[in-house]
């Protein structure tokens, strides 16, 4: 028997873009729970998931500092507060100087803006100084060779987006003499592998994404717009 009743506010996995759904029951994944926000059940995967799944790398790897190269997007702020909780050092790199002050009242340990003349100095100095043998980058391009400069031997660098377009370029083989390594970081297929492998790790993932997502691993909603003003919110 499905555990649904007329009312329930749940998860269900597509239908972005509309206005009414119909879906089987057995399609439902689970009733959101009650300190929930729609607008917040609405952002409930992606980012949160991945920032999870970055702290899974990083305790696997025990790794004790990350560098982190989207300082400022939803996900880059759900990563500072959930390394912070997870007592892994971070080090944010942005793009504009106003982001810095702003990401260290929320807590940040290390904000760097990527355009100073100093940044990569600055980056290496801070990177040798925590022992950052971790990096999530999103901009790929060259800039994805910067980042790898700047860690120690033996670090991984995972690239998880490609904010520079879709190619890594100019990575220097003296760093990966050093036992460096490049490679991707997916969220997608770590939680297909889960479903498919190890349900019961799955459901333990999905359940602790969904529970900390009024906190932790929360999005912040700056407008909500009308079906109707679907092209305006997206310009």
């Amino acid at each position: 028997k499905i555990p649904y009743k007329v009312g329930d506010r749940v998860h269900l996995g597509g239908g972005s873009w509309g206005q009414y759904v119909l879906a089987e029951s057995e399609g439902i994944s689970r009733v959101l729970q009650d300190d929930l926000s729609m607008e917040q059940a609405a952002c409930h995967f992606v980012n949160p998931a991945t920032v999870y799944y970055m702290g899974v790398v990083a305790e696997r790897g025990n790794h004790k500092a990350a560098i982190h190269t989207a300082g400022s997007s939803a996900l880059g702020r759900m990563l500072i507060r959930y390394f912070k909780h997870k007592g892994i050092k971070l080090i944010n790199v942005v793009r504009r100087e106003e982001y810095i002050e702003e990401l260290k009242k929320e807590g940040a340990d290390y904000v760097l803006n990527s355009q100073a003349p100093d940044f990569e100095a600055k980056l290496k100095e801070i990177a040798e100084k925590e022992h950052a043998t971790l990096a999530f980058d999103a901009i790929g391009g060259d800039f994805t060779n910067k980042v790898l400069k700047s860690q120690p031997s033996g670090s991984q660098c995972l690239i998880y987006g490609a904010l520079d377009g879709p190619q890594v370029k100019n990575i220097d083989i003296m760093e990966l003499f050093k036992g460096k390594t490049v490679g991707p970081l997916f969220m997608p297929g770590f939680a297909a592998e889960l479903s498919q492998k190890d349900w019961p790790k799955f459901e333990k993932f999905r359940h602790e994404v969904h529970s900390l997502l009024p906190t932790l691993l929360g999005s912040h909603i700056q407008k909500v717009y009308k079906f109707d003003e679907v092209k305006d919110a997206v310009a």
